[in-house]
């Protein structure tokens, strides 16, 4: 991969994850402590960020440095579905979430002809 297309995908993957995390550019600009214009030219793929600056931008984002630098789909989709499911269990009673994973795991199992391929 050469420069432009790591900047051009780090920069998809920060937008992607910033949008899963319901945050404009200017509120997260804040939260990263960034400006908004560095904020945009990085999620257009026009800078380089510090190794620094990419963990500011990871911590802010509630994930690890790697999902930023990690360049393949399925693990995105992976990431997207864990950090969705985390968002709806948020304020959830923990012997709640137990109860959810069951009901989870049951469903699953009971449709899991419908999910092959």
């Amino acid at each position: 991969m050469d420069k432009k297309t790591i900047q051009t995908a780090f920069g998809e993957n920060v937008k992607r994850y910033r949008s899963m995390i319901g945050k404009s550019q200017e509120d997260f600009a804040f939260l990263a402590d960034m400006s908004t214009v560095y904020l945009g030219e990085l999620e257009r793929g026009e800078k380089c960020p510090s190794i620094e600056m990419a963990y500011k931008i990871s911590m802010a984002l509630g994930i690890n440095i790697a999902q930023l630098l990690d360049f393949d789909t399925a693990i995105h989709i992976e990431s997207e579905v864990l950090i969705r499911v985390k968002d709806v269990l948020k304020g959830v009673p923990d012997h709640h979430k137990i109860r959810l994973v069951g009901i989870f795991e049951k469903f699953c199992t009971l449709y899991k002809d419908d999910f092959k391929l």
